[in-house]
């Protein structure tokens, strides 16, 4: 069961930008800002240092969607104040 800090997500997210190609910078800044529009795009290393400055745990996850797209179950946990990913989906049995 893979489970991160939020520090630990956020610099794994931030690793990832900062090294992304110039086409994948205009999806990475929508999903970091949905409701903006912008003319001249951040480069990656902006984005990263956003990043860094701190987010949310729900745009940590629906930004790990995005960088990390072949992980599933991504969700965060309020208790332990962790990110849980890749994680088996447990099955309820029929109660009858």
């Amino acid at each position: 069961m893979p489970a991160l800090s939020k520090v630990q997500a956020t610099e794994r997210l931030a690793d990832v930008v900062e090294k992304a190609k110039p086409s994948a910078v205009p999806e990475l800044y929508a999903e970091l800002f949905p409701e903006r529009s912008t003319a001249v795009l951040p480069s990656a290393s902006d984005l990263a240092h956003h990043i860094r400055d701190g987010l949310d745990a729900e745009e940590i996850v629906d930004l790990w969607n995005v960088v990390f797209p072949n992980d599933r179950n991504v969700w965060y946990d309020e208790v332990d104040d962790e990110i849980h990913y890749n994680e088996e989906v447990v099955g309820y049995a029929d109660a009858e």
